[in-house]
C-alpha cells in the first residue's frame, strides 16, 4: 500500500513538474493536528467524529494531491488522498478493493450548459465537505458525520441555467459504495439558488432503496443548506438534514440543524477570524448512530489565515447526549458521562497550479 501512495505521487508530481499537453490544474493540501479529550479514553479515540478522532497525539488527518482538466469538451478529475480522513470516509466501502486513497475518479463531457460526470464523486449535500481548508470549524459536524453520505458512484449531470441558478441529477450506486451491495439505485436531484449575491440557498434530495437486508428499505434524504453574507465582517451559515427509511416495515427517522456564525475581524480572506457552531441531531432508532439518542454540540473555531494559503486552527468543542455515551476514565472506576470536551491544535495548507 505505501508503494502505491508514493508511485502515484511520484507520477503526479512528475506532470506537475514537467507539463502535459494538455491544459491541467494540480492543486494539494496538507491537513494536521493534535488533539485532546478531557475525558482521556483509553483506547485515544475520541467518539463522534469524523476525523479528528485521535486523542493525545500528533495525527494527519489529510494530505491530498488532485489533478483536473476542465471538460472542453472532454475532462477529467482525479483526487489522491492519504490520512485518517480517507480511511475514515472509505471504512464501509462494500467494495473488496483498496479504494480509500481514491476520493474522487471521474471523467466529464460538456455540451453548452450541460455537463455529464461518470465515476466516484463527493457527495453534494452538506454544508461541510471533506477537506478542511473549506470549511468554518476545524471538526466536522454531526450533521456531516451521521446524516448524509461521504461519496458516490455513478452518473451526475449539472445544467448552469444562468449565474443565479444551476441544477444537477444523480443516477448512483447508493451510499458510500463503488462496488453495489444490493438491486436497487439511488436518484437524486440538487437545486441552487444565487437571488442576490449575499444569499445561496441548496436543496438537495436522495432516494432509493439501499438496504442489502431489507427489500422494503426505501431510503429519503433531504437537505437544505442557507448562506447569507451580511458584510466582509460577518457571514451566517444553517444546515437542516430529515431522512427516514423502512427497515423490516419499521420506520426509522434522524434530522438535524446546525448553525453557524463566521467573524472576519479585518474583513478580509485573510487574517484572524472566529466560527461559532451550534447542533441539535434526532435520531430515532438509531438509525445512523446505532442509539436512539439526541445529540448536541457547541463549537468554537478561531481561525488565523495567512497570505500563503496557510490556515492555522484552535477550537474547543463540547458535545452532549441524552444517554450516557462518553467514558470519562479519570474517574475510579471509569464512569459514563452525558458530554466530552476536547481542544484542537491544526495546520492546512494548499497550493494550486496550471500546467500546459
Amino acid at each position: 500500500m505505501r508503494l502505491r501512495f508514493f508511485s502515484v505521487s511520484v507520477l503526479l508530481a512528475f506532470l506537475l513538474f514537467t507539463g502535459t499537453a494538455f491544459s491541467q490544474t494540480f492543486t494539494g493540501l496538507f491537513d494536521g493536528y493534535y488533539g485532546y479529550n478531557f475525558n482521556k479514553p483509553v483506547d485515544q479515540n475520541t467518539p463522534s467524529r469524523a476525523f479528528d478522532i485521535n486523542h493525545n497525539m500528533f495525527s494527519l488527518n489529510y494530505a491530498e494531491i488532485s489533478v483536473e482538466q476542465k471538460a472542453s469538451p472532454v475532462g477529467y478529475r482525479f483526487d489522491f488522498g492519504f490520512g485518517d480522513a480517507a480511511r475514515v470516509v472509505n471504512s464501509s466501502e462494500p467494495s473488496t478493493a483498496d479504494l480509500q486513497h481514491i476520493q474522487q475518479a471521474f471523467v466529464s463531457v460538456k455540451k453548452d450548459n450541460m455537463t455529464l460526470d461518470f465515476g466516484k464523486f463527493v457527495t453534494p449535500l452538506g454544508a461541510e465537505v471533506i477537506e478542511t481548508k473549506d470549511n468554518w470549524n476545524y471538526s466536522r459536524s454531526v450533521l456531516f458525520t451521521y446524516a448524509i453520505p461521504f461519496y458516490h458512484f455513478g452518473l451526475r449531470t449539472t445544467f448552469a441555467g444562468s449565474e443565479k441558478a444551476t441544477f444537477a441529477a444523480y443516477l448512483v450506486n447508493g451510499w458510500n459504495n463503488v462496488r453495489d451491495n444490493n438491486g436497487s439505485k439511488t436518484i437524486g436531484v440538487m437545486a441552487t439558488f444565487k437571488p442576490t449575491d449575499k444569499l445561496t440557498l441548496t436543496e438537495n434530495y436522495l432516494g432509493g432503496k439501499e438496504s442489502p437486508l431489507s427489500s422494503d428499505n426505501a431510503r429519503h434524504m433531504f437537505d437544505s443548506v442557507a448562506t447569507y453574507n451580511m458584510g466582509s465582517m460577518l457571514s451566517v451559515m444553517a444546515n437542516y438534514d430529515y431522512g427516514f427509511d423502512m427497515l423490516f416495515g419499521a420506520r426509522r427517522m434522524w434530522q438535524g440543524v446546525a448553525g453557524y456564525g463566521k467573524i472576519s475581524f479585518n474583513g478580509k480572506d485573510t487574517g484572524f477570524k472566529l466560527v461559532p457552531r451550534y447542533e441539535y441531531y434526532y435520531d430515532k432508532n438509531g438509525a445512523t448512530t446505532g442509539m436512539d439518542q439526541v445529540l448536541q454540540e457547541g463549537t468554537l473555531t478561531a481561525q488565523v489565515v495567512t497570505k500563503d494559503a496557510g490556515t492555522f486552527w484552535a477550537e474547543f468543542r463540547r458535545d452532549w447526549s441524552d444517554q450516557p455515551i462518553y467514558t470519562n476514565f479519570r474517574e475510579d472506576p471509569p464512569a459514563s458521562h452525558l458530554s466530552q470536551g476536547t481542544v484542537i491544535v491544526g495546520y492546512t495548507y494548499s497550493f494550486s497550479k496550471e500546467v500546459k
